[in-house]
């Protein structure tokens, strides 16, 4: 199966409540999980919310990683989604999960835009929720 991405959809629970609040942690953390899956940024932009959370994007050559925080709860919603070969969006999580502290990582990978005999593109999920458990 050729596919031209890996898109992850990551629930990260657990996490440090002082890290989700920081927009320039945060920012220095995303900026941290692309470098380690090996792509190029292009663009960063991020936005923190009063009174708490932080929402951002890293734009990158291979496509994007985002980030939504919800600091109350100790909950971020992240996106992993690169194209090619050179880069490894599973790095970028588990970078992620480590800096903000998780405790508990739930992941859902997709593999797009798989090209259909039809000239129309697809996805499919490769892992279906997969929950880890992480040591703090």
């Amino acid at each position: 199966m050729k596919a031209l991405g890996t898109h992850i959809v990551c629930e990260l629970s657990g996490c440090s409540t002082q890290a989700l609040t920081d927009v320039d942690a945060v920012r220095e953390m995303m900026v941290g999980a692309a470098n380690a899956s090996r792509a190029t940024i292009m663009e960063v932009a991020f936005h923190r919310f009063e009174p708490q959370g932080v929402s951002g994007v890293v734009v990158l050559a291979e496509s994007h990683i985002s980030i939504h925080t919800w600091p109350e709860t100790g909950y971020a919603a992240m996106d992993f989604y690169t194209c090619g070969d050179h880069t490894d969006p599973w790095l970028a999580c588990e970078f992620a999960a480590k800096a903000l502290s998780a405790t508990s990582m739930l992941t859902t990978e997709v593999k797009r835009g798989i090209a259909q005999s039809s000239g129309t593109f697809t996805h499919v999920v490769t892992r279906d929720h997969e929950t880890s458990t992480l040591s703090a």
